[in-house]
């Protein structure tokens, strides 16, 4: 979400990605994402800063918002200044009334937390009227099935979402943030890989991804970890996760 253009070290998405990202990070203030989210605005708090304490003067406020509004710009979910204000001097009023709102305590500065609760109050507002993942998560069974087709095959921008989706899901279930998913880890990953085929009520042709029986599910799983983990290590990095969810589970 932080883009090099602010000068802010932060992530690179696909316009897919950046969608669920900010969709998850402000409906799960827990999750991965909201983190993510969260050392983004700070990079970008501090980075307007210039006195290093704290605190954001009138005099580096625009400097924060344009680094914050260019990133849903680089989307296309935000207007440019010259769309949004004709003269300098407008936009100068609108920088005014957005700080007065920000400075609750009428200090004449920013603090950080003013600045996270304002970006999250809206950041939340414009994610609820964006749709993440379209097909992913709102398609019908014909538009999922038609769109796994395509996501199979690199080079398509299909599979860029899928890779995204499949990346998101794989960074959630490495607790220890080293890479790495263990077996235990495994099953808890693909149950969210099949939580969209199952609420379209499709079905796979290993019919032990759907196992009802907690016991038999678990050595199904466990059976699948072990054919796509030769080396025996009871680990799986994220190349593997990818290739595994993308052969054995989406082709088929």
């Amino acid at each position: 979400m932080c883009a090099a253009t602010t000068n802010v070290t932060g992530f690179n998405k696909s316009k897919e990605d950046f969608i669920w990202t900010i969709k998850r990070a402000t409906s799960d203030r827990k999750s991965d994402a909201h983190a993510e989210l969260y050392h983004c605005l700070l990079k970008m708090f501090i980075d307007a800063d210039t006195n290093k304490d704290g605190l954001v003067s009138k005099a580096s406020f625009s400097k924060l918002i344009d680094m914050a509004a260019s990133v849903p710009r680089m989307y296309g979910y935000a207007p440019t200044d010259a769309d949004l204000y004709k003269t300098e001097g407008e936009k100068d009023k609108a920088m005014q009334n957005m700080f007065d709102s920000m400075d609750l305590k009428n200090t004449g500065v920013v603090t950080f937390d003013e600045w996270y609760r304002f970006c999250m109050e809206n950041i939340a507002a414009k994610a609820a009227t964006i749709e993440a993942h379209p097909i992913l998560d709102h398609g019908n069974k014909a538009e999922y099935l038609q769109f796994l087709k395509t996501a199979v095959k690199p080079g398509t921008p299909e599979h860029v979402e899928m890779f995204w989706y499949l990346t998101e899901l794989f960074t959630e279930s490495d607790s220890n943030k080293d890479g790495i998913i263990t077996k235990r880890a495994f099953a808890n990953i693909m149950d969210k890989v099949f939580e969209t085929p199952n609420k379209l009520g499709l079905v796979h042709p290993d019919e032990g991804m759907y196992e009802k029986d907690e016991d038999k599910k678990a050595a199904f799983q466990d059976a699948l970890f072990k054919a796509d983990n030769p080396v025996g290590d009871e680990k799986m990095t994220l190349d593997e996760w990818i290739l595994f969810a993308m052969e054995k589970v989406f082709k088929k």
